[in-house]
């Protein structure tokens, strides 16, 4: 699944992911509490907030791509 942010006050925090595939009118489950449901500010998801204040911390956690570890690179000389 595709994440995006959806804003659901102008409150700090409040903005939170969601399925970036939402239609322009169901309510949003956002990834932190899937049980609650909301109408998002925004008519379009939007892929990163403006200010770092707006995310959700919660929702946050889900926003990093797991880090990969680091490749061993060796130079071999003749």
């Amino acid at each position: 699944m595709t994440l995006a942010w959806f804003v659901r006050t102008v409150r700090t925090g409040d903005s939170h992911l969601a399925d970036a595939g939402w239609n322009g009118s169901d309510l949003i489950r956002p990834v932190c509490a899937p049980e609650v449901e909301f109408r998002p500010m925004n008519r379009r998801p939007l892929r990163v907030c403006f200010y770092d204040e707006q995310r959700c911390p919660l929702c946050l956690g889900h926003t990093a791509a797991r880090p990969t570890p680091p490749t061993l690179l060796t130079a071999v000389s003749s």
